[in-house]
C-alpha cells in the first residue's frame, strides 16, 4: 500500500503539469439485462503509460448465482498500443481507492489521529484501513459500522490481525462520528450515514462510497463545515452527489471546493493549515489512479519475471 500511495502522488503530479489525459468515465446502460458497462481510459506522459478498465454492473447476476460486478484492466504499450497485461481490475481498483484515500489523508489528516471510524464493511472497508494505517502511525482504535450486521462480522472475522490496533463493532453511526479522528465511507448509500453535527474539530473525512449524482453519504452539514478536497473536478461535479445536491439546493457552490488532489501534491494548495479545521477528500474514482497501479503491478512482476506475453 506505501507503494501504491507513492505511485498515485507522482500520478497526480503528472496530471497537475498536464501531462495525463484521463476522460470522465462513459457509462452504458445494458437495458435488456439491467446492466451498466463503464469503461475507464487513461494515458500518461513520463513516465508513460495507457490503459483502460472495463467495469460491469450487471445486479440480476445474483439470481444466476455470479458476481454482480465484473472488472478487468488491460494495460498497453502507449508506444504501439499493443497489449502488454490483462489484470483483475477489481484488486486493482480496492488498492489504488485504498491508495488515493491514503494519499489525500497524508495532506489532510492530523497526524496524532488515533481513532478510525469506517462506514460499510465491504471488500473496499479493508483496503481502506490498510492506507490509514500506513498513514497514521498512532492508530489505536477502528470502529466499524455497517446496517447489516452480518457484514461486520463477516468483515472483522476475515480481518487480519494486528496486535497493534483494536477493531470494534460500532453500536451505531452516531458512535462512529463523535469519537473517530478519521472516518471513511465506503458505503452506496443514497442518504447520509451519519450526522454531520456529532463531528469532532479536527476529523478528516474520506468519502468514496457515492460515485453517481443520486448517491449521498453525507449530509450537506459536514459538506458545507469541511475544507472539500477532491480527486479531480471533472469526475466529482459531474458524479459526486455529495457536492451535486447542496449545490442544487444552492447552500454549496464550486468555489468552496478547496482544490484538487493535484492541487495538493503540486504544492498550489495548502492541505491541513490548523488541528482544529475538518477536511473532506471526496473521490469518485479516476482512471489516472488505475492506470498508476497498474503500471506499478507490471513493474512488479517484470522484476519477478512472472510479466505475461501476448503474441500480435
Amino acid at each position: 500500500m506505501k507503494e501504491v500511495i507513492q505511485a498515485l502522488e507522482g500520478a497526480f503530479l503528472s496530471y497537475s503539469r498536464g501531462e495525463t489525459i484521463a476522460p470522465v468515465r462513459l457509462a452504458m446502460e445494458v437495458k435488456p439485462h439491467k446492466g451498466t458497462s463503464l469503461l475507464m481510459p487513461s494515458f500518461q506522459e513520463k513516465p508513460d503509460g495507457l490503459g483502460v478498465k472495463l467495469v460491469s454492473v450487471f445486479p440480476e447476476n445474483i439470481r444466476k448465482n455470479l458476481p454482480t460486478i465484473f472488472s478487468y484492466y488491460l494495460f498497453c504499450n502507449p508506444e504501439t498500443g499493443a497489449l502488454l497485461a490483462l489484470m483483475d481490475g477489481a484488486m486493482l481498483t480496492g488498492l489504488r481507492t485504498g491508495g488515493a484515500s491514503g494519499l489525500a489523508s497524508r495532506y489532510l489528516g492530523r497526524r496524532d489521529s488515533r481513532v478510525l471510524g469506517v462506514f460499510g464493511a465491504g471488500v473496499q472497508a479493508g483496503f481502506q484501513l490498510e492506507a490509514m494505517k500506513v498513514v497514521f502511525p498512532m492508530l489505536k482504535e477502528v470502529y466499524v459500522f455497517d446496517a447489516d450486521k452480518s457484514r461486520t462480522a463477516e468483515f472483522m472475522k476475515k480481518l487480519p490481525k494486528d496486535p497493534k490496533i483494536e477493531v470494534k463493532e460500532a453500536a451505531g453511526s452516531d458512535e462512529v462520528a463523535e469519537k473517530a479522528d478519521i472516518i471513511v465511507t465506503a458505503t452506496t448509500s443514497k442518504t447520509p450515514v451519519f450526522k454531520g453535527k456529532l463531528l469532532k474539530p479536527g476529523t478528516h473525512i474520506n468519502a468514496i462510497g457515492g460515485f453517481t449524482p443520486t448517491m449521498q453519504e453525507l449530509d450537506e452539514e459536514t459538506v458545507i463545515k469541511s475544507k472539500v478536497v477532491v480527486d479531480t473536478y471533472e469526475g466529482c461535479l459531474s458524479e459526486s452527489g455529495e457536492l451535486l445536491i447542496p449545490m442544487q439546493k444552492g447552500i454549496f457552490s464550486k468555489e468552496q471546493i478547496h482544490s484538487d488532489l493535484a492541487g495538493l501534491v503540486s504544492g498550489k494548495k495548502p492541505g491541513r493549515e490548523n488541528p482544529q479545521e475538518i477536511t473532506l477528500f471526496k473521490s469518485v474514482g479516476t482512471a489516472i489512479e488505475d492506470l498508476a497501479a497498474a503500471r506499478l503491478a507490471y513493474q512488479r512482476a517484470m522484476e519477478k519475471g512472472a510479466a505475461p506475453s501476448f503474441e500480435i
